[in-house]
């Protein structure tokens, strides 16, 4: 008996032997063997058998071990710092096996999710984690500034953000989130994989009603044992702006054996400075030209004056900079035995960016204009016409002179510096035995944010006249054109200083978090195969405040001729636009203009502005520039935010036959959150008093003041969930999932803030919304999967977001409580009403090793997503009879924003041990840059987009890779609409092609 045991176990081990060795390819670069001494016999034909049935056995029990997994949560459970193969070693290979991987782990999820997996150490196949995610069926990004820095996920732009699992945040500035991570600030080489759900579980944290995206740091026991370095280095070229980025990174790590357990360390550094330059043309909000007796409509033809629009402004421009990131990652981890280990983990994302803007602009439809040689679109757009200032024509036939017999165009630049630093830290505790295992972690993390400004504003002397055309074909038609006739812009003897300006703006958060997880498997064979429950705690502190100063001078005669300015030189600038510059023009050095604005705050004392802003202002000139920078709040872009919550969940894991194997799991989350939110709020100042008489003195008040206000709120969600999988064979299997999701409004959304004239019945209110309550979706899935040979997958998915809440910016008419329920229109953020995203996906992904010869080494990816239904319902006031009756709201459609009704990619492989070649395509369909709105009319759309992108790599040694990558191979120029008036374009962006070289080492 106990020989036939050793057999067993000796047929058993070569089985899984030949098992790995089939499953890893030849690129491997696990630690190297030595060479067995000489051949092995060959099997028997009983042997052989038997190593098939071995193999069967161990296949079988992987996949209860995986369904266990499942159980057990959203990810493998095997204790951190287990041997992934035979001898402990993690064994990295190149892009099919990367790809392989990631199929993998989408097959083994509970959830529906989609995995970008590195294909070497240190080693993702773009920049940053949102241009890593461009290619993931479902995901949508947006590009700026060089990089990829917006996502959607379905549709939806409110995503949660994790790092190993646990929540993270980028610290607020006014205007911003607040609540998620900046993804495009963590560079891809410190990143293991990345995790894109589409749906939620219990256990996971709530706070994306479009996904969720986690993070994968490395952790040493992931790695080989004994010493792991590996590193790159690279330097990239940007056709526009001519402009080169270098970037290194370098990983160290050890995992040895130790009389105290296994011990990990691992460091991890990426280091990157980035050059970009992008220019552009646009013109913004479109409307009806002037009023009934406005001197622009009166010009226009007498039968149309009551129906054209036109834009407000258009202009050129640039926009160029530069930022440096330093980000840091280290791991220690210590497994004291299979059934226990610890790891504790930092990290610090940083990042530093100096950003500068330039641009010329004319506005467009200004009421003294007079309007000649118009051209007309049938819908009633103009799309060109003369501009000429002639003045105002008074009741009594005479001629008044307006804004000194100019024209308001000019110029408008600036400079800005900035940076975001970003600490974590995180301690967790795994415990596991047969039948049990306990997550216990907790984490404290921190983050600022800070930024400083400067500009100027100009126009040009004697400038009274110009040509506009929107559509010019000097811009491909693609966006505005205008010409000054009188005067040439690229004159530094015609141009003057209109205005100087500077702002600044600050924001910190912190947040710790507990939490502690318990899987414990019930009955392997039964219907409840395994119950996780678990409960997490997490206290924030969120703040964010800036303040901003402006002198203006406006009359012709005391405005400044540029040199004039002291310390500041002048500089010609022209946007390389497709096709070449039609427009140039002199201004003020940006960054000159930065560094000498200290000196420069005496230069605006003694020129005495005519127009002062900015908080303060009230004390006068000297007052408001005596600092350096800007030091009184802005009061309406200032809050301090305290929010704690306690969040509670059980999972039940079921499997059971009826007909196929079905399993999955129920669970439910408690979520309680409790906020207090600290803002001032202005408080008008009394009616001043007669001192003789005691009588009110009529339009006189004494001096506004503001008062700091705390409000606390409090709200409880319950966040439903079921999965089902059935198996119908081993290969494919049908998924369905319901969730019940939330996403907390931002914080800037959330200030407390309250301001207006309060004398005066027609001033608008300015405010935040406390009262905000979270957007909510119901989300319903359905996904059907085959997988097949190594790596393959064909999937076809449906999927319908139920969504209610959604928080939109607006102006409406509405009673105000602070006023005596007076009706005011107000300017704040709202919930909108109902709405639904519902739609389709598919992908297939193979290698076509069944092909001969070197087509043997081609596979491909193919994956699309149509939403045919993405809208949301915003709340009109319908029209009162009387001025004192209730507001009664009913809601309108509109399309949902950032929402492409199709995307698609196309992604081709080729891959020896040698040579590897990648290239991707992606398009995707018009969609809406903005928040929607009740009137359409400044809505604007996206043209379809698309980017072709390259990469070829060469690995002459195990230990190096050299690589070259393409980047908007196809020169895409980002093109834009108004949504009401498709044939007026908005304008292009242009962002250039990019080659990269490098070099990658591992040892």
């Amino acid at each position: 008996m106990g020989a036939t045991t050793d057999h067993g176990k000796m047929m058993l081990g070569t089985a899984m032997a030949a098992l790995v060795m089939a499953t890893v390819p030849t690129t491997s670069f696990a630690a190297p063997q030595e060479a067995a001494a000489q051949a092995p016999a060959k099997p028997t034909r009983a042997e052989r058998a038997a190593i098939r049935k071995a193999a069967r056995e161990a296949r079988r029990a992987e996949r209860r071990r995986l369904r266990a997994a499942k159980a057990a949560g959203t990810r493998d459970t095997r204790i951190e710092g287990s041997p992934t193969v035979a001898g402990g070693d993690i064994i990295v290979t190149g892009l099919r096996q990367s790809v392989k991987d990631s199929i993998d782990r989408k097959r083994r999820a509970r959830q529906i999710v989609d995995v970008v997996t590195a294909e070497d150490a240190g080693k993702l196949p773009d920049n940053n984690v949102v241009d890593a995610m461009a290619r993931v069926t479902g995901v949508a990004v947006t590009r700026s500034q060089g990089r990829g820095n917006g996502f959607t996920i379905r549709g939806l732009a409110g995503v949660q953000t994790t790092v190993n699992g646990v929540e993270g945040a980028t610290a607020p500035l006014p205007g911003g989130e607040g609540r998620t991570l900046a993804l495009e600030s963590v560079p891809a080489e410190l990143v293991k994989s990345i995790e894109v759900y589409k749906t939620r579980t219990a256990d996971q944290i709530e706070g994306g009603v479009g996904g969720s995206v986690n993070v994968e740091l490395r952790r040493p026991l992931e790695l080989r044992k004994g010493w792991t370095i590996a590193g790159s280095v690279r330097d990239q070229y940007a056709e526009q702006g001519k402009l080169w980025s270098p970037s290194a990174s370098l990983l160290v790590a050890n995992r040895m054996d130790t009389g105290i357990g296994e011990i990990g360390f691992l460091l991890n550094g990426a280091y990157a400075k980035q050059n970009y330059a992008e220019a552009a043309n646009n013109s913004e909000s479109p409307f009806l030209l002037g009023c009934d007796t406005c001197t622009i409509r009166l010009s226009l033809p007498e039968d149309q004056r009551d129906r054209l629009v036109a834009p407000f402004r258009a202009a050129y421009g640039t926009n160029n900079g530069r930022r440096e990131q330093k980000s840091l990652s280290g791991a220690m981890q210590w497994r004291v035995s299979p059934k226990l280990n610890f790891v504790l983990e930092g990290s610090y994302f940083g990042e530093t960016y100096t950003d500068q803007f330039n641009s010329i602009y004319a506005l467009t439809r200004q009421d003294y204009y007079t309007i000649q040689n118009p051209r007309i679109a049938p819908s009633g757009v103009l799309l060109g016409y003369d501009v000429v200032n002639l003045g105002v024509r008074n009741p009594d036939g005479t001629v008044s002179v307006v804004n000194g017999g100019r024209v308001d165009a000019g110029f408008n630049a600036g400079q800005s510096q900035g940076s975001s630093n970003t600490y974590r830290t995180n301690f967790e505790t795994h415990f596991e035995s047969p039948g049990v295992r306990i997550d216990a972690s907790a984490q404290y993390q921190w983050s600022n944010s800070q930024y400083y400004s400067n500009g100027q504003n100009g126009n040009y002397v004697g400038l009274n006249r110009f040509r506009v055309d929107f559509d010019s074909p000097k811009t491909q038609n693609n966006g505005p054109y205008f010409d000054f006739y009188n005067v040439d812009p690229v004159n530094p003897e015609q141009a003057r200083v209109q205005a100087l300006y500077d702002n600044l703006g600050e924001g910190r958060n912190s947040q710790f978090s507990a939490q502690v997880d318990i899987w414990k498997e019930l009955d392997p064979s039964g219907l409840l195969r395994a119950a996780k429950f678990g409960a997490r705690f997490a206290k924030n502190t969120n703040s964010f405040k800036d303040s901003y100063r402006y002198a203006g001078w406006f009359d012709t005669d005391r405005q400044i001729p540029l040199s004039n300015i002291p310390g500041v030189d002048t500089v010609v600038i022209t946007p390389q636009l497709p096709g070449g510059s039609p427009v140039s023009w002199v201004q003020l050095d940006s960054g000159q203009l930065f560094n000498a604005f200290p000196a420069l705050r005496q230069f605006i004392i003694a020129n005495n502005p005519q127009g002062l802003d900015g908080p303060g202002r009230d004390a006068g000139v000297e007052s408001l520039f005596g600092t350096v920078r800007p030091s009184a709040a802005n009061t309406g872009n200032t809050s301090d935010n305290r929010e704690n919550s306690f969040a509670a969940y059980a999972i039940l894991d079921y499997a059971f036959k009826a007909g196929f194997p079905i399993d999955g799991n129920v669970g439910v989350r408690y979520v309680n959150t409790y906020n207090s939110i600290n803002g001032r709020n202005l408080v008008p100042g009394p009616q001043a008093i007669d001192p003789v008489t005691r009588l009110p003195i009529p339009n006189e008040y004494g001096p506004d003041t503001f008062e700091t206000q705390n409000l606390r709120g409090n709200y409880v969600d319950i966040l439903p969930s079921a999965f089902a999988t059935v198996h119908f064979t081993d290969k494919l299997q049908l998924r369905g999932s319901y969730s019940y999701n939330v996403q907390r409004p931002s914080l800037f959304a959330l200030r407390n803030f309250f301001a207006t004239d309060y004398r005066n019945p027609l001033a608008t209110v300015y405010a935040g919304n406390p009262q905000l309550r979270p957007a909510t979706t119901d989300d319903y899935n359905l996904s059907l999967e085959w997988y097949f040979g190594r790596g393959g997958i064909i999937s076809f998915g449906a999927f319908s977001k139920i969504q209610n809440g959604f928080i939109f910016y607006t102006r409406q008419r509405e009673n105000v409580p602070q006023l005596g329920g007076q009706a005011r229109f107000v300017e704040k953020p709202r919930n909108s009403g109902p709405g639904k995203t519902q739609g389709f996906e598919a992908q297939a992904t193979g290698f076509f090793s069944f092909l001969p010869g070197l087509l043997r080494n081609l596979g491909a990816t193919v994956n699309a997503t149509f939403i045919p239904v993405a809208d949301i319902s915003l709340p009109n006031p319908l029209p009162q009879q009387n001025e004192n009756d209730p507001i009664v709201y009913e809601f309108v459609r509109r399309d949902a924003p950032f929402t492409s009704r199709w995307s698609y990619n196309l992604i081709g492989y080729y891959e020896t041990p040698m040579f590897g070649v990648r290239v991707a395509y992606n398009w995707r369909s018009k969609f809406q840059t903005g928040e929607p709105s009740i009137d359409q009319i400044w809505t604007i759309s996206s043209r379809p987009t698309q980017r072709l992108d390259a990469a070829i790599t060469y690995t002459p040694f195990k230990f190096l890779t050299l690589s070259i990558e393409g980047s908007n191979l196809l020169g895409n120029i980002d093109k834009s609409f108004y949504y009401t008036y498709p044939e007026l374009p908005v304008g292009l962006r242009a962002m250039g092609r990019t080659i990269t070289g490098g070099a990658r080492f591992r040892f």
